[in-house]
């Protein structure tokens, strides 16, 4: 098997470094879906943060002053990230979470179980959605509230797409970081309706992604994902000349939007 192509200038690979190429709008999502979307969430209330990655969902649920006695179980196929969650934990140890290590594909939980259910950008890299939005209607008590978040837009997408086939042509498959990120709306409308899913009700969540003040390191980060020979220097100009991006107290920042599916069972 060939060793895959890793840039010399590329950085180390780890979660620390994926959280932030997508920066806090994970984190803005879930704070805005909680305190504007979803019901309110009830003492004693199980909450499931599926595909819980680096602990967004379960972080904006702490920092929602929630009721007592609420039970969190944040799960992840990806180690890295069940490690990035335990360290979080360490912190805050008395938070009410238990992580697991599970497929959203393939949850192992008892039927019934969930009074919330959060699955916020996941589906573009599952290998069976309809399979992982079943297991979500599943796993929801009768009255549970789950609710599956895809990006809309992602403009960074469409600049690193173009900084792809300009150093590597146009008929050069996309890298898998790429190809696995976007996920239409249409699409999440055919899924949750083939998993049995009635009555959704779809918004739009627009949030910032925070490139720092550096745009060469955020376009760093993001060749080192792609591990393709990409110019960094085009990377940052495309994305300071769209009208996606602003700058505020000297940081880059570019606008993004989450369609969200939410359901009542």
């Amino acid at each position: 098997m060939a060793t895959p192509f890793i840039p010399k200038q590329a950085l180390k690979f780890d979660g620390a470094l994926l959280q932030e190429l997508q920066g806090d709008v994970s984190d803005t999502i879930a704070r805005d879906l909680l305190r504007q979307d979803l019901p309110p969430i009830a003492p004693s209330a199980v909450i499931h943060d599926n595909g819980c990655g680096y602990g967004a969902v379960t972080m904006a649920i702490m920092d929602s002053n929630p009721p007592e006695k609420i039970q969190i179980h944040a799960t992840d196929l990806n180690p890295m990230f069940i490690a990035q969650l335990q360290s979080k934990l360490v912190e805050n140890p008395s938070w009410p979470v238990k992580i697991g290590n599970m497929d959203a594909c393939n949850l192992t939980f008892p039927d019934n179980t969930f009074d919330l259910s959060l699955t916020t950008f996941v589906f573009a890299g599952l290998s069976d959605d309809v399979a992982a939005a079943t297991h979500i209607r599943r796993t929801l008590q009768p009255g549970g509230t789950g609710a599956v978040a895809v990006w809309k837009e992602m403009p960074w997408h469409f600049v690193l797409e173009n900084a792809h086939h300009k150093t590597r042509g146009a008929d050069e498959p996309i890298p898998p970081f790429l190809s696995k990120s976007w996920y239409k709306k249409e699409k999440i409308e055919q899924v949750t309706t083939d998993a049995g899913w009635t009555d959704v009700e779809y918004v739009e969540k627009p949030a910032w992604l925070n490139l720092g003040t550096d745009m060469k390191r955020w376009a760093t980060i993001a060749w080192t994902f792609l591990a393709t020979p990409v110019a960094i220097d085009s990377i940052a100009k495309e994305l300071s000349q769209g009208e996606w991006h602003k700058v505020e107290d000297g940081v880059h920042k570019i606008r993004m939007v989450a369609d969200v599916a939410i359901y009542q069972k």
